[in-house]
């Protein structure tokens, strides 16, 4: 059966968009956002492709390939000048470092400040070591995979638009005040080891294009899609004017943890678990490190600042001259550094406080996909605003190598996730924070053939063997690190000696001195939690998927044709109005 993606549309390949699929019509008018698509698109040099890979039925046609899009309907001409280009000049006119986790030891000759540098650590976490002069030592950068490669269609959909990451990302945020900054670092840290998991619990996208995919969430199509690294960036082409490589997008997992502030009695965080390559500024972090800002967080500010901006206003950064009319104003910065924020969405963020409008530290959770109805939205997110009081009632200890949240992100988008998949996670919660430990610093793996790594698509976080240190096995009992799926994770178990973090929040609410109507109504939300990490309830994306292959019209092609996606989205709409019941996702 042949799938019309959108029917009956203006025409396509449009000069903003540059989609052989999406005409302009699809695009919000409004002024930010057109500039962040073009933005997107001529900061990379070229629309960013992204693949992904088709669900493959009983009459699927195999080896699949796009109808739509193919490697020959792709322009790579830029792509292509650009490879074929002179590849002598290594000199970049930027500062900025590459903290790569295990650095050998040793340094070689002294380099000129303006040019790209990796510098040596002497301990993993520490700061770069600087002569009396103020300039780097530098070490011979190892020869680096390639982080691209030419989206295949081979048994893959194209999609070949920021739009579909921008426009079709149905992320629900959470959004977190902090009494002070160590608070909010304290917030940022722990949190994240859990995205993966309730991305899996919130899988919602089973569908793009027209056709099953492969996976049930659509955390890597939207990361891909708004890739804008340049062919330096992304190490195809060796430095000339980039700052540095890049080995994620800018919308993706974090790349570093915050760790406690200076004067936290906090012992739970490790250097070791920051384990990943990043780049970052050295400017931006030695100005911050001059002005008595910590190591871990000018890392942060730094490794944001490698980016830039996709556009500004005049008025935003002070330019009132180019304004017709504008009055002259005074700017202290806060906008235009919300705006560069903005531009860097990881699956945590961190904002600072807000003089104007009045708010303080803020931490951002992204990584929830929406749901259909008002309940289950309102579950999540109580859920989320409940951890976040546990973690700082009971100084609770979720760290993991960020090498593994990695893993864990890349299982969470797999077909059922929530039920199949197993994910690493810190055994005990409750120790660490003194700098003592109950476990052996180990990992259990329990060996499921499902949980092979799959490698994510172009320009998406992923754990690249080259990166990350490989971790020795332990026994579950003594293990710092479990592979546990969802229900153990936050429904406990015993077996493994998992507390479970619902049960902590369980216990939790009764010192909240609540009224009861409202205690007695948290519990009813997270009893959908409950269940849906058990596996008693399914996710919507597994509803999706049931409904498509139960239709009558379905040919088991994987595809989703105009009218069985007409009658899911009618019966959707029954649902999420209390028209027709639900029991298989709702209760």
């Amino acid at each position: 059966m042949e799938c019309v993606y959108i029917d009956n549309q203006s025409p396509v390949n449009g000069p903003l968009l540059r989609s052989h699929v999406l005409s302009e019509n699809c695009l919000n008018p409004v002024p930010p956002f057109t500039l962040e698509i073009a933005g997107i698109v001529d900061r990379r040099g070229l629309v960013p492709y992204t693949s992904v890979p088709v669900f493959r039925d009983t009459n699927t046609e195999w080896p699949f390939f796009d109808k739509d899009l193919s490697a020959e309907t792709l322009d790579f001409g830029i792509l292509q000048s650009t490879m074929n280009g002179s590849l002598s000049n290594h000199n970049s006119g930027t500062n900025s470092v590459v903290h790569s986790a295990g650095t050998s030891p040793g340094f070689a000759a002294a380099c000129n400040t303006n040019s790209n540098i990796v510098l040596n650590y002497n301990s993993i976490g520490s700061a770069p070591i600087r002569d009396p002069e103020g300039k780097p030592y530098v070490v011979t950068p190892s020869p680096r995979p390639l982080l691209f490669e030419m989206p295949s269609n081979k048994n893959c959909l194209l999609v070949d638009s920021p739009l579909f990451g921008i426009g079709s990302g149905g992320v629900l945020r959470v959004t977190l005040c902090a009494a002070d900054l160590d608070e909010a670092r304290t917030l940022y840290d722990h949190l994240a080891p859990i995205c993966a998991i309730m991305t899996a619990l919130t899988a919602a996208t089973p569908i793009v294009k027209g056709y099953l995919t492969d996976r049930d969430c659509y955390w890597d199509v939207q990361c891909s899609a708004v890739d804008d690294r340049s062919a330096q960036e992304r190490g195809i082409v060796p430095l000339t004017t980039a700052k540095g490589t890049l080995l994620k997008s800018r919308f993706g997992s974090i790349d570093t943890y915050l760790g406690p502030g200076p004067t936290s009695d906090d012992m739970s965080f490790h250097p070791e678990f920051n384990d990943c390559q990043y780049t970052y500024d050295s400017n931006s972090y030695w100005k911050m490190k001059n002005g008595g800002v910590d190591h871990l967080l000018s890392q942060h500010v730094a490794r944001l600042f490698i980016r830039d901006l996709h556009y500004a206003s005049a008025k935003m950064i002070g330019d009132t001259a180019s304004v017709v009319g504008a009055k002259p104003r005074k700017t202290d910065g806060q906008e235009h550094f919300k705006r560069f924020l903005g531009c860097n969405r990881q699956n945590v963020c961190l904002y600072p406080p807000n003089t104007r409008a009045g708010s303080g530290w803020e931490i951002e959770f992204m990584s929830l996909e929406v749901q259909l109805t008002d309940a289950e939205n309102a579950a999540f997110i109580t859920f989320i605003v409940l951890l976040s009081r546990v973690i700082i009632s009971y100084r609770l200890n979720l760290y993991l190598p960020i090498s593994l949240m990695d893993q864990n992100m890349s299982r969470a988008q797999k077909i059922n996730a929530a039920k199949e998949q197993l994910f690493y996670f810190r055994r005990d919660l409750f120790s660490g924070r003194d700098g003592k430990s109950s476990s052996s610093g180990r990992i259990s793996r329990r060996g499921n053939g499902n949980n092979r790594h799959t490698a994510h698509s172009p320009g998406s976080p992923g754990d690249r063997e080259a990166f990350h240190h490989p971790l020795s096995n332990g026994s579950p009992d003594t293990a710092e690190y479990v592979e546990l799926t969802v229900d153990e994770i936050l429904n406990g178990s015993k077996k493994y000696r998992v507390t479970g973090i619902l049960n902590i929040i369980m216990s939790f609410l009764p010192t909240m001195r609540l009224e009861y109507d409202v205690e007695q109504e948290l519990r009813r939300q997270l009893w959908l939690v409950k269940k849906r990490a058990s596996g008693r309830l399914c996710t919507l994306a597994i509803w999706m998927r049931n409904f498509v292959q139960n239709h009558p019209e379905y040919r088991h092609d994987s595809v989703v044709s105009p009218s069985i996606n007409y009658d899911m989205l009618r019966a959707m709409n029954d649902i999420e109005e209390g028209r027709v019941k639900a029991p298989e996702f709702l209760g």
